[in-house]
């Protein structure tokens, strides 16, 4: 009965702080990176600008708060452990017989409930997710980004932009090429500019259209059209993923099932693998911040004293984490270290220096 009392006295105390401090980030960033964007309203427009912004945020702030759920979930228990030892609460309950193992057991259970969620979320809408920003950014900053090259492979043809509107969805200096089956040119259409629909079509304006045969020889003189719609297998998104700025972003872009077939697609190019084991092994960050932020926290006699030094040192060791990870990410995706290695090792190092500390705190 006393553990039941305890396993929910943690637990709300936990998930209320967990989920204090993500509604208090998502507050500070929202308002943050409205003042930055308030200038970029006003050059869209003011209606269509908040509908945009709206939009934004409710895609935004899910991916952004995913990113950081092991930072919060060690602040969130943190707090708890503090807030009881400084109540003398753990003190009592050490009297009475409870190991400091049992009290952070909900804390665990709780943790690794999140960290579940937060992969199947990651894996299942975060990369839509972050096409889906990366799109909406690209309207709100008023965008143009030179020289695309789309293959259509539905339709058997190309389409070359000279220049994209992302706010607009209008396109200058156009060519579409058609293809025969065998791959030689059968049409090609030139135009000054054109605008991409809702429904898939491309609707080109002042187009040169030229025939070819089947040897790939000119077919008659060029016909000239005021407009031409041309359908194709084209989405503003594919235009984002192929701007230059987020061609960086492709592994964020990509689930793990398509990143497994990058891999296979690509076996002598280690950045995919290293990429791929670095996504699973994410999965247990944070039950690895709690292994190691939470003895110093409360596990050790001069952390008890003095909760501004264990709250240095468990920043220190998280910004530890994240510095292996970007460490051996780049060393696998050189080739300096085996890209399964690259993937695991930071995880694998302190989550053996978190359970050290967790055998050596005092309980």
């Amino acid at each position: 009965m006393v553990f039941k009392r305890i396993d929910r006295y943690v637990t709300v105390s936990f998930l209320v702080r967990f989920l204090g401090i993500v509604c208090l980030i998502a507050a500070l960033y929202t308002s943050y990176d409205l003042l930055k964007r308030l200038e970029e309203i006003r050059e869209v427009g003011l209606a269509r600008g908040l509908a945009t912004l709206g939009q934004y945020y409710a895609r935004l702030l899910p991916v952004f708060l995913l990113d950081i759920v092991p930072g919060i979930v060690l602040v969130a228990a943190g707090m708890v452990m503090v807030q009881m030892a400084r109540a003398r609460e753990l003190l009592a309950l050490k009297a009475c017989g409870t190991s400091l193992y049992r009290v952070m057991a909900p804390i665990f259970f709780w943790t690794l409930l999140i960290s579940i969620a937060v992969f199947a979320l990651r894996e299942t809408f975060g990369p839509r997710l972050v096409r889906q920003v990366e799109a909406l950014s690209h309207i709100l900053d008023n965008d143009v980004e030179n020289q695309l090259l789309i293959s259509d492979a539905a339709h058997n043809r190309k389409v070359f932009i000279g220049q994209y509107d992302f706010s607009r969805r209008t396109m200058k200096n156009v060519s579409v090429l058609d293809f025969y089956a065998d791959g030689v040119l059968r049409r090609n259409m030139q135009a000054d500019g054109a605008a991409l629909t809702t429904a898939g079509v491309l609707r080109l304006r002042t187009v040169e259209v030229q025939e070819f045969d089947a040897s790939g020889s000119p077919a008659g003189r060029p016909t000239v059209l005021r407009q031409m719609d041309v359908d194709v297998n084209l989405t503003p998104m594919a235009l984002v993923e192929l701007s230059e700025e987020n061609a960086q972003k492709g592994v964020r872009l990509q689930t793990l099932p398509e990143l497994l077939t990058q891999m296979r697609r690509n076996p002598d190019i280690p950045f995919f693998r290293v990429s791929f084991h670095s996504r699973l092994a994410s999965f247990f960050g944070p039950l690895i911040l709690l292994l190691v932020g939470l003895p110093f926290l409360v596990g050790f006699e001069r952390s008890v004293n003095s909760r501004f030094l264990g709250i240095i040192v468990s920043i220190g060791f998280a910004g530890a984490l994240y510095a292996l990870t970007f460490i051996f990410t780049s060393m696998g995706g050189t080739g300096a270290l085996n890209p399964v290695l690259a993937g695991w090792l930071p995880a694998i190092i302190t989550g053996a220096l978190g359970l050290w500390l967790f055998q050596t705190m005092m309980t």
